[in-house]
């Protein structure tokens, strides 16, 4: 009814791809199969480089997410940081495990090298993930190719369906709790106005589930 109200951008069929490659082949998305002790792989381009691949702070609110290096230098930044608000850096052949509930981001901690991390979930939903990361990056790179701004309710109908909720800019004196039900309380509101207005939490150009 309110279809109107959203920004159309057309879609790349992608689902059948695996690697799927974004920003000119600087990024890519793997996803192993599920006998694999990791679900993905993320190639980001070097930190001198800007990529849609880099996510802001955000949090999970009933998983954990491991990474695992596995070439280059991956800088991880958990909150609260308030006593130390640097980045936590771990190197290849290391792993670094953030908990449900917590914020984090991370970025290429190397300006000259690419960062490959493999990532896992626990409890992991393999069809829920893929779908999500296939959707929201491939969203995001058709608005790349198209000169279009990403629009903020699709992007959190995507988030909405990993229960993912954005960081939201409250002052430090706001507690964490408070932080994180105001957190959830936006991305739940942004969704259903998104869903709303026709925006889906999933598109098949993006992603079609893979035969066993």
């Amino acid at each position: 009814m309110f279809s109107f109200l959203q920004t159309i951008v057309p879609r790349t069929n992608t689902a059948a791809q695996n690697p799927v490659f974004f920003e000119d082949g600087r990024s890519s998305l793997e996803f192993h199969t599920p006998d694999h002790s990791y679900m993905m792989r993320h190639t980001l381009p070097p930190a001198n480089v800007p990529s849609f691949l880099v996510p802001p702070m955000h949090l999970h609110l009933f998983q954990s997410e491991s990474f695992k290096v596995v070439s280059g230098t991956g800088a991880f930044f958990l909150r609260p940081t308030a006593k130390s608000p640097g980045p936590v850096l771990v190197s290849q052949g290391e792993t670094i495990v953030v908990p449900a509930g917590a914020y984090h981001r991370l970025e290429n901690g190397d300006q000259n090298e690419q960062l490959i991390m493999d990532i896992q979930f626990d409890p992991v939903n393999g069809t829920t993930e893929e779908n999500f990361f296939r959707c929201f990056f491939g969203y995001l790179e058709d608005c790349r190719k198209h000169g279009k701004n990403p629009s903020l309710l699709q992007l959190m109908t995507f988030l909405h369906s990993v229960d993912a909720p954005l960081a939201m800019p409250l002052p430090d004196f706001v507690g964490e709790t408070v932080k994180k039900y105001v957190s959830k309380g936006v991305l739940v509101l942004g969704a259903a106005v998104g869903r709303a207005i026709g925006y889906q939490a999933t598109y098949q150009e993006y992603y079609r589930e893979r035969a066993e």
